[in-house]
């Protein structure tokens, strides 16, 4: 039955689980040891706690098995010592006073993804970002290619997602959310100006908690702007970056610009600029005590085959750590897997000054060597004008999903999920029907845990639900 857990499983639930807990007696002759609290603690030195000392016998014991219905029971120091057992995730809990620890779980495992919600936008949709406001919700930020009416925000309710507030912008491109002390932040990468020949203009926005919406802060100028990317460093300076894809005249190689937090006029300043030729996407990261910024080079004006670069910080600049060839990159992943580091590049398509566009190609999977201390090939996967990847993960499993747009001809498409499975690398597992697929995220909520993704090429964009068993 939905939702029923029992404190003290039955004695046949116990042995088809093979566990030696038949020796937890729930009676007044079991002598408990207070203790406090210790997240450290293993399974077996919570049963010291709970054991009867000195060896004495169980026999004759009587367990007492209550069956109730709800959620999680509560654990206080009238529940200590007492076992769970949970049977929507069928693992096995023992209070310590405080807290309900795992003594046995089966770990969650991805089964297959289900239609959940087909979500119908105003316009053709190139990004969402997913982001939490504390006593609020769970809101995905869709950046819309219409000008009319704009971007819409849409806010997660009753596992549903519905619109909360739609923001004027032109042609954007992606969102960014990020947070400065106790302040929220919603930054727009608008790709055109309000008319034909005025200043491009991208916004950020603040949240505002009276009036529980977002509220224009400050404009930047920027060039076909196609994202930004916050970050900290230090737990001092604020960093912001923006992608600058080409200037007015079609210029592709010219400045993306960082940003940094003035805490004095509480606005964001020019802090470095940075070669690039028609950015698209800056991945951050930091790699123990290391920053790096990661730039995805589309287009230098004449190829896509470009070199693509990483920066490091040093010295209170990024300098330049690594650069790898792209083509017609639109996106950095970095993940970690264990103690391992990867960075994954979307390949766009293959265009030269002379022959045709190519645009099943392969994307690459990089790895970071500890000994050459630089980014070496890990894996190739081949993709169709790649614009985006996502690493998720269900119990102690990883999974990359890559959006495919378009093969040459068509952009209905299979996007794959791809497992990772070691020393093969990641398989794939999962093929979804797509249409012009431009962005995936991956978000769990009170109802489960899903994938959701944009396309550029309908007014419609889709929720799946993972089915984990």
């Amino acid at each position: 039955m939905e939702g029923q857990h029992s404190l003290v499983p039955s004695l046949s639930t116990l042995l088809g689980l093979q566990l030696f807990l038949l020796l937890l007696p729930l009676t007044e002759s079991v002598t408990v040891v207070p203790w406090k609290p210790c997240s450290d603690l293993h399974p077996v030195d919570l049963l010291s706690r709970v054991l009867p000392r000195n060896g004495e016998a169980l026999a004759g014991i009587q367990t007492e098995v209550r069956v109730t219905l709800g959620s999680k029971p509560a654990c206080t120091a009238a529940e200590l010592g007492q076992l769970w057992f949970d049977t929507l995730k069928r693992g096995l809990f023992l209070c310590d006073g405080a807290y309900w620890h795992s003594m046995l779980q089966e770990k969650d495992r991805l089964h297959y993804v289900d239609d959940y919600q087909d979500l119908y936008t105003t316009s053709e949709t190139l990004d969402i970002e997913l982001f939490q406001i504390p006593s609020v919700g769970l809101f995905a930020a869709m950046a819309h290619q219409a000008n009319k009416p704009g971007s819409a925000i849409y806010r997660w309710n009753h596992g549903q997602f519905q619109l909360y507030q739609n923001i004027s912008t032109f042609k954007a491109q992606a969102w960014k959310q990020f947070t400065i002390g106790r302040k929220m932040f919603l930054a727009v990468s608008n790709s055109m100006g309000p008319v034909d020949g005025e200043r491009e203009l991208s916004v950020i926005y603040r949240w505002s908690n009276k009036r529980l919406k977002f509220v224009r802060y400050q404009t930047l100028e920027t060039h076909s702007a196609c994202d930004w990317e916050a970050f900290h460093i230090n737990n001092e300076a604020f960093l912001h970056s923006v992608a600058n894809h080409r200037t007015e005249t079609g210029n592709h190689n010219i400045d993306s610009i960082v940003y940094k937090w003035n805490p004095g006029t509480k606005t964001f300043e020019v802090n470095q600029t940075i070669s690039t030729s028609g950015a698209y996407d800056w991945e951050f990261f930091t790699v123990g005590p290391y920053h790096f910024l990661a730039v995805a080079n589309a287009f230098d004006g004449t190829s896509t085959q470009t070199d693509s670069s990483i920066y490091i910080w040093l010295g209170g600049a990024f300098q330049l750590f690594q650069t790898i060839r792209t083509f017609g990159a639109t996106d950095w992943e970095m993940f970690q897997i264990g103690n391992r580091v990867f960075l994954a590049v979307a390949n766009g398509h293959m265009l030269c000054e002379r022959g045709p566009s190519l645009y099943t190609i392969n994307s690459t999977i990089y790895e970071l060597d500890v000994t050459t201390k630089m980014f070496l090939k890990f894996q190739d996967i081949v993709t169709y004008s790649a614009v985006d990847w996502e690493l998720f993960s269900v119990g102690d499993e990883h999974f990359l999903v890559v959006a495919n747009s378009y093969d040459g001809s068509s952009y209905s498409l299979n996007s794959v999920i791809y497992r990772w499975q070691g020393y093969e690398g990641f398989v794939p597992v999962h093929r979804l029907p797509t249409i012009g697929c431009s962005d995936w995220e991956f978000f769990t909520s009170a109802e489960g845990s899903y994938l959701m993704y944009s396309s550029a090429k309908a007014p419609l964009s889709k929720v799946f639900k993972l089915r984990i068993h």
